[in-house]
């Protein structure tokens, strides 16, 4: 029977449940049919291609909530798109910037599995107010979002206030700090009053510009009127509004301003389940075998979602300049191999301080050092590595038993 030793692998791999071997093999026997059926290996390509569009459709626990309007009632009239920004009153520059729940563009954040949890919880406490107050408690009104560039702070304040169905008020720290005296504290204060006119959810990125610690012998009086004047407006604001702060230097905030917070989140860089979350939207259209995406797993180890997505679209460009987006199946690009692989080594040339040092250098490494790693290091199966570089699972195993006897040749001699 023809490839008898597919069917039998590919049988083997449907009985331990193990989905990703499953597809793979499904995929090679794609290929051994291409050679005298091109309509059965097709056929199976569709379902290859359906696998993949199911996996990326699987909606995270924060995708499925709907936007509705919260039971959290706040006073203040409704802002509008027309509504006029305050303004520093020195130099005309904004202070605000809104962003509304109906704006297009913003993804839904991709968390670690706690955190979304812990997300979807203050969610859900914002809506269950009622209940809340039963037993004497309010909901929680300041939060502060802290961790590496990157992570998706931003991203995270936009989608609650989506959720919310509240325009976010995004400070914008240019006409915020002034270089004339008592400006800053003064803008803060306009900031504030504006905010608590209106239903909204106030945003402040990049906060430690603005709560750097008052005994920082380094900074002037300046700083310290503004950080007072930034603690006041804090406690005033618990009552009129929702306030989230950003800040990728926690080290830096006073510490009488993080107790104007009643909850501190700290979002991590993505673990490698999340990652994979993030490089399968990255992706797409783009399609690469279950091999191909545990590499760039392996590959993004320490880098932030935004770091996922500089590379990905930096490899998608390369893609469309040198015509490796390959060919159409289904609606989905497969790129072909070598090209994908020359893609992602251009983006370690051109963007190397997103890679840890090690992924990096083995990656501009020789294609045989490169094999040894996701084999060794990425723990990627002699087929799914084969399949990468575009050669037969035995060229992989006798280049590792050569590898083998040239180590005990070598250890031989040592011993002599």
């Amino acid at each position: 029977m023809d490839h008898f030793e597919i069917i039998h692998t590919l049988s083997r791999m449907a009985l331990s449940g193990d989905e990703g071997r499953v597809a793979h093999q499904i995929g090679r026997l794609r290929n051994a049919l291409k050679r005298n059926d091109a309509e059965q290996a097709e056929r199976l390509d569709e379902l290859l291609a359906g696998r993949q569009h199911r996996q990326e459709a699987v909606p995270s626990t924060l995708e499925k909530l709907p936007a509705r309007r919260s039971s959290l009632r706040l006073p203040g009239e409704s802002l509008y798109r027309s509504t006029p920004a305050p303004i520093d009153r020195e130099t005309g520059a904004p202070l605000a910037r809104f962003v509304f729940p109906e704006d297009r563009g913003h993804a839904v954040p991709i968390l670690e599995p706690a955190l979304e949890e812990a997300v979807f919880d203050q969610l859900l406490e914002w809506d269950r107010v009622a209940e809340l107050a039963r037993i004497g408690v309010r909901p929680n009104m300041r939060c502060l979002l802290y961790g590496a560039p990157g992570v998706g702070k931003t991203l995270l304040a936009r989608f609650i206030g989506r959720q919310l169905r509240m325009p976010v008020v995004e400070a914008r720290l240019d006409g915020l700090i002034s270089p004339f005296a008592g400006n800053a504290a003064r803008n803060i204060g306009a900031l504030f009053d504006f905010a608590n006119h209106f239903r909204c959810v106030l945003f402040l990125d990049e906060f430690d510009a603005l709560a750097r610690a008052r005994d920082d012998r380094q900074e002037i009086g300046e700083n310290k009127r503004t950080a007072n004047a930034l603690a006041q407006c804090l406690d005033a604001r618990s009552v009129h509004g929702l306030t989230l702060a950003a800040t990728n230097h926690d080290h830096l905030l006073d510490p009488a301003v993080w107790r104007r917070f009643e909850s501190s989140v700290h979002i991590p860089k993505p673990g490698a389940k999340t990652r994979l979350a993030l490089l399968r939207r990255a992706l797409a259209p783009i399609q690469l075998s279950d091999g191909g995406v545990r590499m760039l797993v392996w590959l993004t180890e320490g880098m932030s979602g935004a770091d996922i997505e500089t590379l990905i679209a930096g490899a998608k460009r390369y893609l469309a300049l040198h015509g490796g987006a390959g060919r159409k199946a289904g609606g989905i690009e497969r790129p072909g191999r070598a090209v994908w692989l020359a893609a992602l080594r251009r983006q370690a040339t051109l963007n190397g301080q997103l890679f840890k040092e090690n992924r990096q250098e083995f990656l501009l490494r020789p294609d045989k050092s490169l094999l040894d790693a996701l084999i060794e290091d990425a723990d990627l199966s002699q087929a799914e590595a084969a399949a990468i570089f575009g050669i037969s699972q035995s060229t992989v195993s006798r280049r590792l038993r050569s590898d083998e006897n040239g180590q005990a040749d070598r250890a031989a001699v040592s011993d002599v």
